[in-house]
């Protein structure tokens, strides 16, 4: 079904695909706005939960409360560079979760990996574990390597 309207030339102009294709492109732009702010930060009932730049997680590593600085990629990823200090469990390890309960969840955590992906699925991993306190590098060490120093 179409609405018709009626113009000044009396042509027929049909609407409806229009408003549909303009209504469908709104609600896209709004719920991916929407998104990303809830991914950006997630913070309810004591916990904290942060996707945030190199220069706040090189603050917060540096300045902020003391935690865990955690570093997700594979060994050899690891072995090729990482953030000096940090701490090492593989995201593709059977026993990850496992390697994460032995950790404080009442300490902050500092997570990271290449570009961001695997950090960000550990963080909600540590969030559904009961960790209070998780920053997560957004960009991972892609977005550190430019900015800041990388040990080896």
């Amino acid at each position: 079904m179409f609405l018709f309207i009626k113009c000044k030339t009396m042509k027929s102009v049909k609407l409806l695909p229009q408003l549909l294709v303009a209504a469908l492109f709104w609600g896209g732009a709004v719920s991916c706005q929407s998104k990303t702010t809830a991914e950006e930060t997630t913070q309810s009932e004591g916990v904290i939960n942060r996707n945030v730049g190199v220069e706040k997680f090189t603050d917060l590593i540096n300045n902020g409360p003391e935690g865990v600085l955690l570093d997700v990629r594979t060994d050899r990823e690891f072995s090729m560079g990482h953030i000096k200090g940090a701490n090492q469990i593989d995201f593709y390890r059977s026993d990850f979760q496992e390697e994460l309960s032995k950790l404080d969840p009442e300490v902050p955590v500092y997570v990271y990996c290449r570009s961001g992906n695997r950090s960000g699925q550990a963080a909600q991993i540590m969030r559904q574990m009961g960790f209070t306190t998780v920053y997560n590098l957004r960009g991972g060490m892609g977005a550190w390597a430019g900015k800041q120093p990388v040990a080896k």
